[in-house]
Formats: C-alpha cells, sequence, structure tokens
C-alpha cells in the first residue's frame, strides 16, 4: 500500500510541475466560472490516468476496481460497494486444491438441487473427491465465459486437470449454489448421469451434472477458466459506488440501475 500511496504522490508531483491547466487558463484569460470548467475538466483527466494508466500497472488488474451491481453476495459486499482488485495466479488463490485425473471438470452438488445452499462439491474423478464448501476461499473478479460479464464471486474450489489447466469454481456467498449456466444446446448427449453438449468449442465446459428438475436444461456449473480471472479482491470501499450506478441509471433512462438499491 506504501507503493501505491508513493507513486500517486509522484503522478501528483508531476501534474503540478507543469500545472497545464493553469497555464491555459492565463494563456486564455480564462476566470470565474470558465475557470473553473478548466479545473474541472483537467480533475477528470488526473482521475482517468490514474484509473486507467497508474493502477493496472501498479496492481496489475484492468480494471483495478469493480462496482458491486448484484446481491449474489449480500452479507460480505452490498450493492454500492467499490472492490479494489489486484493481479494474481492460480497458486495465490486461496481455496482447496482439487486434482483430476481426467481433462472434464465436473462435479455433484450436496444437496443435490437449486434451492439450498450447497454444503459439498463431489469430484468423482478427482484427489481429494470431496470438498466442503465455506466462505474461506478468495474473493475473485472474472469474465463469465458464458455471457462475457464481469461476475465478483468467492472460489470454492480450485481445480486442476490431467493436461495441466486450471480451473476455478465459484459461487456467490448468497446464492444457493455454484454459479449456474443455463447453457442453450440443440443436441444434448446423455453420458451416465451427464449431459454432453456436441456444439460448444473446447473453450467451454460441455460436460456438466444431469439437472434433477428435467424442465431447466443445461449445466448447473460451468467452471472458470484461469485466463477469464481479472483479479483477487484485496479490500472494498462501502457503497461509494452508488454514486456511479445513480449516475448511470440517469444517462440510461433507467436501464441502468441494479434490481435493489440494498440487500
Amino acid at each position: 500500500m506504501m507503493g501505491i500511496k508513493n507513486t500517486l504522490d509522484k503522478v501528483k508531483l508531476f501534474l503540478a510541475k507543469f500545472d497545464l491547466a493553469s497555464r491555459i487558463k492565463e494563456k486564455y484569460g480564462l476566470s470565474g466560472w470558465k475557470g473553473e470548467l478548466v479545473d474541472i475538466a483537467f480533475g477528470f483527466l488526473i482521475a482517468a490516468l490514474i484509473y486507467y494508466v497508474v493502477l493496472p500497472a501498479l496492481l496489475g488488474a484492468n480494471p483495478p476496481a469493480v462496482i458491486v451491481q448484484s446481491c449474489s453476495m449480500a452479507g460480505t459486499y452490498q450493492v454500492g460497494d467499490i472492490i479494489v482488485l489486484k493481479g494474481t495466479s492460480f497458486d495465490d488463490i486461496r481455496a482447496p486444491l482439487v486434482v483430476l485425473n481426467t481433462t472434464d471438470v465436473y462435479f455433484k452438488i450436496v444437496p443435490n438441487n437449486r434451492f439450498e445452499q450447497t454444503r459439498q462439491l463431489i469430484f468423482p474423478d478427482g484427489s481429494p473427491r470431496v470438498v466442503n464448501v465455506t466462505k474461506k476461499g478468495d474473493v475473485i473478479v472474472y469474465i463469465s465465459p458464458i455471457n462475457g460479464n464481469q461476475i465478483i464471486h468467492r472460489v470454492i474450489a480450485k481445480v486442476m486437470t490431467s493436461d495441466g489447466k486450471h480451473y476455478f469454481i465459484t459461487k456467490g456467498d448468497a446464492n444457493p449454489i455454484p454459479d449456474a449456466a443455463k447453457i442453450d444446446c440443440a443436441q444434448w448427449v446423455k453420458e451416465g448421469q451427464y449431459l454432453r453438449c456436441m456444439e460448444l468449442s473446447d473453450n467451454i465446459t460441455d460436460i456438466c451434472q444431469l439437472p434433477r428438475d428435467k424442465n431447466w436444461p443445461g449445466c448447473i456449473s460451468t467452471p472458470v477458466p484461469e485466463n477469464a480471472v481479472i483479479g483477487k479482491a484485496i479490500f472494498d470501499i462501502p457503497l461509494l459506488g452508488q454514486i456511479k450506478l445513480a449516475l448511470w441509471h440517469v444517462v440510461t433512462l433507467g436501464h441502468g440501475y441494479p434490481d435493489r438499491i440494498l440487500c
């Protein structure tokens, strides 16, 4: 943290040395409200420079912060909390490690329904075979392999397959089951207690548990590939992101705000 503070101080000194805002105001004789607009514009410019250039370089995560926009992490994070991230690696993320003797990542959940809190993950081809679901794993932000959205969820297990690839099993603290992925597929093939989609490419896991509810087709859970992770949470700033969410609500004419202001 001291390294970040020192770098930000250097940036401020660098900008103060040139003081472009004062030079522009002096050159064009701007004062009063016009001068204040120049100061505001340069304030936004400095903030953008810090957010988009300085912090990603220091923290190793781009973006370096995200805003919570759902209640899936209620009890840990609130809608509007700003989560600051740092770059991370498979080994750096805290969670139970499961080594598989197969290249396919699949597991059962206990209890086997999507309405109760999942207590255990069972990997038929894994070591260990059973993983207890807790809130001790790190929280990460990743790009969903299904819809491209940024997801802020906790890692409940990390998996290494027999071909050396790394994946994360994630879950929202307030969600009953691991991250769901309803995959539309015209050609599902049943293999024992699993479904395989014959149309999916290799970059999306295509084996999943056969849901108990046959009217809910698709995978119950899809693992997160290592390269989809943006970073892990290092601290949060409570509710400050509500300002941006409210502004975005105005800009999008009511379509950009979460369903709930608070959980």
